[in-house]
């Protein structure tokens, strides 16, 4: 067999953290995350974090129909995620500027935000380099048999460098004298 299967991950826990745009980011995927940053809690495992890219492509051909270039333009990345809690996190990503009393009119908000996925000792955060806004993808239900759940799609702005997220991982192999 070829390949390496724990390079292969089945992400058994993650976390969605929100936090002001001045807030300070861990400096390592060991250290915690300020109390600026909130957590939108439970998460829907099973829908997971999805990623989209979006881009215009557009095929440049010559006389002949030869393919001479290829154009791209206009990147777009999302992930969605589902959030299955109602706490202030998750209320503040719904109903952006609204109160414990009023809601209002949604203008999605510039926020931080880092995705977590955890496996064992294997740890893979992704956090905004910039920014991003989130919204509410689709409808939210309240019933008697279902949990209610908040689909939301977090659009992703780069920085001027084109960053879009800043890394932090470990591989999930034990440091060399058996620490945790």
């Amino acid at each position: 067999m070829s390949g390496d299967p724990t390079k292969a991950s089945l992400w058994t826990d993650a976390d969605v953290y929100v936090g002001p745009l001045d807030a300070e980011n861990p400096d390592t995927v060991d250290d915690p995350f300020s109390s600026d940053w909130g957590l939108v809690g439970l998460l829907d495992g099973d829908n997971g974090f999805g990623e989209t890219r979006d881009e215009d492509v557009d095929d440049k051909y010559a006389w002949g129909g030869i393919l001479v270039k290829t154009s791209r333009a206009h990147f777009k990345l999302t992930k969605s995620f589902t959030a299955l809690e109602d706490n202030a996190t998750t209320r503040s990503l719904i109903w952006p500027g609204s109160t414990d009393t009023q809601l209002i009119v949604p203008r999605p908000q510039p926020v931080k935000v880092a995705f977590e996925t955890r496996e064992g000792a294997k740890v893979k955060r992704l956090i905004t380099a910039q920014y991003a806004e989130v919204n509410v993808d689709g409808d939210i239900t309240e019933n008697e048999t279902d949990l209610t759940a908040y689909s939301l799609v977090a659009t992703i702005f780069p920085t001027s460098g084109k960053v879009l997220f800043l890394r932090q991982f470990t591989d999930g192999t034990v440091p060399p004298g058996g620490g945790a």
